[in-house]
């Protein structure tokens, strides 16, 4: 049932009903709203008049009315008794048919079943309402020349054995079948109210069952019709809040009308700006004085969605997302969820770098996830609790279903216990209600399985409209049709451009379009749109005293023009709304900023040490901005990692160290090298590739699937031939360390590092060497900042300074050494040492330079200690791959460099 809405008062004269009320006749309307409407304007008219008792007035929908009848005719035994479906259950049983059908014929795919079943289901109610013979064999032919449409006889013949089967029918058959007792129910007198057009099958049964059907439409007004453009749909609903919101503190008696021609784009969008224009948006929320004829979807509530979160983890893997909602909900009982422990869980889930992530290994993480002394979450208790639930992991009918799901939300406190408010406590009711209608899938459904009830569940949850009830207001914010015969004294429709007043015409694919052409079905042709929005219009202009009509002149970049229905409208400019409010900018402007400059965090004392980790980074990160390093290794910050459907580049560099390092464990220098035939260093590089693969994390093996490690493999091992070829260039060495892990301090900052490799030349001079997989360049190692400071850093650990630095560039196709030293010891590492530094350091040889870098270097490691911690990238690259923009807020910071 909808929901129930209070609506303003006087939007209805019912004057002119009270002929047809006093004949007993039964008012039958187009909508809910209308039948509410005159029902209230009724009763409060029996008040005012002193009547403490009176006869409820027969006012009732049009499809209200006659599925009433329908049950009378089964109560009084002049129909058989059928299960009526409600609209959930006849698209589950639509989607069984198209599921059933796909598996039986592979001929036709279909990307999105379940907007299928929606468009058959629309096809057959519509070949009923519009009194279509399907059992005629000429017109089942032409269904036949079209492959949609033959696919869809097919359906509808299973769908019809289906309903059959089990006796049960639709809203429309219920229509058909009172066609077959005309003349045996009670005859009524109907009126029909503010009806721009009925179905033919409603029409055929109402004549059947009514001893008279007559018309009304209210009487027309002498309206003032103006039209407005924008620039943009901001502006356009920026002009009408303030419209609304002028209109009503100048007259709060005066009705007025909203009517939103993108409910479902615009609705949001507007309720902020009419928040704002009425200081709605504080503590004053509840008091907006706008009901708003739409809600949202339950299963975009914050109770609904987190419960449907909450569920979520019970199926076999869920979205790293949906974790992370289960965390922030506070509708849950989890103590520890906004704990520094469970960032670092959070933060582990996105270096995975897995957007899904197996409930099995999410139990593990979060019962091994540990800081400090602090290890495992409450989470974990939780997940292990539904893992031991075997019920959840057997079928059942939907019914049994809802006490599981119950017993789940249980398990983790839902909806919590801080209390509901108002609007929360209405959406913890119509969740309660959809679970009850959840139980009458029974009537449609066999036993499924929790993942396939979870996704039914969430699919009605979807399709249920959260309305919340609020007190009566004198703003309507409504859809094109649910304003049909309400008057106002001010309306204004939104959203008038060519393109979308008319719609352009959407027939059904499943019926053949000469016969929606031949019978007028809706949305069939481009004249059949035009003169239904026409008379929309006409219904909108006879209701109301004013009416504004807008459009944009441009929507997405693309330029719009007026409908063509507007051609009648007065053209009215009006001044476009700021952007900004006009309170924001006289606070803004009255205001004096004060500066503070805070770019020193406090000293780092001896207790700070022992948290601080990162080895080389903790220098390369103060050298590219030190506010990165107070962040990551003070505040221990990190920015989430992005989601992948591979390895990453980080990853992919880890996996080239491991095999570069199993590698060098086979071949210890250059005359192994020179020994290895074609065939030997294939085994070795296999050898390396797959010692590299098997140590990667067992989740991130399975995560990527076989196929893809066989792929990554070949890559990596072609590379490390590339690479071999390189290292057979090069003077005799010996690889003398690999992965060696020594420990440096400066300036009382001790650092953990670990050497890639470390290389002997025949004079017994050294040259040390790091691994990239990416362009490297020596020019990160010079200036008072070096941008890659951990070669230097490993070269000041050594005992025994090194003849040569040199990075390794592993790169497809451009596999070579980017180094300096005071030796050659291979092909791209320069001994030319003030050519390489040229302008950027002082030093004449490598001796010099070598003191150079241990000044820089204890520079930044005195600043780290010092508390260093201003904003201060080096480069616009040192931005780039950072993450901690919206903690520094250096784009902030430039512009207020750049206006001063």
């Amino acid at each position: 049932m909808p929901q129930e809405i209070n609506l303003a008062r006087g939007l209805y004269d019912i004057n002119p009903l009270e002929a047809f009320i006093s004949e007993g006749c039964v008012l039958l309307t187009p909508n809910y709203r209308l039948a509410r409407r005159i029902k209230a304007e009724w009763d409060d008219r029996r008040i005012v008049a002193g009547d403490r008792v009176w006869e409820p007035i027969q006012v009732q929908p049009l499809e209200s009315w006659l599925l009433g009848q329908w049950e009378l005719a089964v109560n009084l035994n002049f129909l058989q008794p059928m299960m009526p479906l409600e609209p959930n259950q006849i698209l589950e049983l639509w989607q069984q048919i198209i599921r059933e059908h796909a598996e039986e014929c592979s001929d036709y795919q279909l990307l999105r079943p379940d907007v299928a079943a929606q468009i058959a289901n629309h096809a057959r109610d519509i070949l009923l309402r519009w009194q279509v013979g399907m059992n005629d064999w000429s017109l089942r032919q032409s269904f036949q020349l079209d492959q949609d449409c033959a696919t869809f006889l097919r359906w509808l013949t299973l769908f019809e054995r289906r309903l059959s089967a089990h006796r049960q029918c639709t809203p429309a058959d219920c229509l058909v079948q009172l066609l077959s007792i005309e003349g045996q129910l009670p005859s009524a007198r109907v009126v029909l109210l503010e009806f721009e057009e009925i179905a033919p099958l409603e029409y055929s049964v109402l004549s059947s069952l009514s001893a008279s059907v007559r018309r009304f439409s209210s009487a027309s007004r002498r309206s003032e019709c103006l039209a407005h453009s924008f620039s943009d749909k901001r502006a356009e609903l920026g002009a009408v809040a303030t419209w609304a919101a002028n209109l009503h503190r100048a007259n709060p008696k005066a009705t007025i009308s909203i009517v939103l021609g993108d409910m479902g784009g615009d609705r949001i969008p507007l309720e902020y700006l009419l928040r704002r224009e009425f200081d709605c948006l504080g503590s004053k929320y509840t008091s907006l004085p706008v009901n708003f004829s739409t809600g949202i979807a339950l299963g975009q509530a914050p109770l609904a969605r987190d419960a449907l979160a909450t569920l979520a983890l019970g199926l076999k893997q869920t979205a790293v997302a949906t974790v992370v909602d289960v965390l922030r909900s506070r509708f849950l009982v989890l103590p520890d969820a906004q704990s520094a422990l469970a960032q670092c869980f959070v933060t582990s889930l996105y270096k995975e770098g897995s957007e899904r992530v197996l409930i099995a290994d999410l139990r593990y993480a979060a019962a091994n996830v540990h800081l400090g002394d602090e290890k495992g979450l409450i989470l974990a208790r939780y997940l292990r609790a539904l893992f031991e639930m075997r019920e959840l992991r057997s079928a059942a009918i939907p019914s049994q279903w809802v006490a599981h799901f119950n017993e789940v939300l249980t398990l983790f406190g839902w909806p919590g216990n801080q209390g509901l408010d108002s609007l929360e406590y209405q959406q913890l009711e119509l969740w309660q209600r959809t679970l009850e209608e959840f139980k009458a899938f029974d009537a449609v459904c066999e036993t499924m399985y929790y993942g396939e009830a979870l996704k039914l569940l969430r699919d009605c949850c979807n399709r249920q409209i959260s309305q919340p009830q609020t007190e009566d207001s004198p703003i309507q914010v409504l859809g094109p049709l649910e304003s049909a015969g309400l008057a106002f004294d001010h309306l204004w429709l939104t959203g008038m451009q060519a393109a979308s007043w008319p719609a352009a015409p959407r027939p059904n694919p499943f019926i053949p379009m000469f016969l929606q052409t031949q019978l007028g079905m809706p949305h069939a042709t481009p004249e059949r749109e035009w003169a239904f929005n026409e008379a929309l219009l006409e219904g909108y202009v006879r209701a109301c005293q004013t009416v504004h009509a807008s459009y944009c002149r441009q929507i997405d970049g693309v330029p719009e023009m007026a409908s063509a229905l507007l051609s009648n409208f007065a053209v009215e400019p009006i001044v476009e709304p700021s952007f900004v409010s006009e309170n924001w900018v006289s606070a803004h402007s009255a205001g004096i900023l004060e500066t503070y400059r805070d770019q020193e965090a406090p000293f780092v004392g001896l207790e700070a040490h022992a948290a601080i980790k990162g080895g080389s980074s903790v220098l390369e990160d103060q050298s590219q901005c030190p506010f990165r390093a107070f962040a990551r290794h003070r505040l221990q910050v990190e920015s989430l990692g992005a989601f992948t459907t591979a390895l990453s580049a980080s990853q992919r560099g880890s996996l080239l160290h491991d095999a570069l390092y199993a590698l060098w464990e086979q071949i210890d220098g250059y005359e192994a090298l020179q020994m290895l035939d074609l065939a030997s260093e294939k085994q070795v590089i296999v050898r390396a590739v797959q010692s590299a693969v098997d140590a990667a994390p067992k989740t991130q093996r399975r995560r990527l699937g076989q196929a893809y490690w066989q792929l990554e493999s070949q890559r990596l091992a072609s590379l490390l031939h590339e690479w071999l070829e390189v290292e057979r260039q090069r003077s005799p060495f010996a690889v003398v360390q690999r992965e060696q892990g020594i420990t440096l301090e400066l300036a009382q900052l001790k650092m953990h590092l670990r050497v890639d490799r470390v290389d002997q030349l025949p004079d017994g001079s050294r040259v040390i060497i790091d691994y990239k997989s990416g362009k490297c360049k020596t020019q990160d190692w010079l200036g008072d900042r070096p941008a890659k400071p951990q070669l230097l850093l490993y070269t000041l650990a050594e005992p025994v300074r090194a003849a040569a630095l040199a990075f390794a560039q592993v790169c497809p196709r451009d596999c070579r050494y980017v180094g300096l030293g005071e030796v050659d010891a291979a092909n791209g590492i320069s001994t030319d040492v003030p050519r390489a530094v040229k302008a950027q350091m002082d030093a004449q040889d490598w001796t010099s330079l070598n003191a150079r870098w241990r000044e820089n270097l204890v520079g930044l490691a005195k600043a780290f200690i010092a508390g260093a911690a201003q904003v201060d990238p080096l480069n616009s690259s040192s931005c780039t791959w950072c993450g901690l923009q919206s903690l520094c807020r250096v784009d902030a910071q430039q512009k207020v460099v750049e206006s001063n």
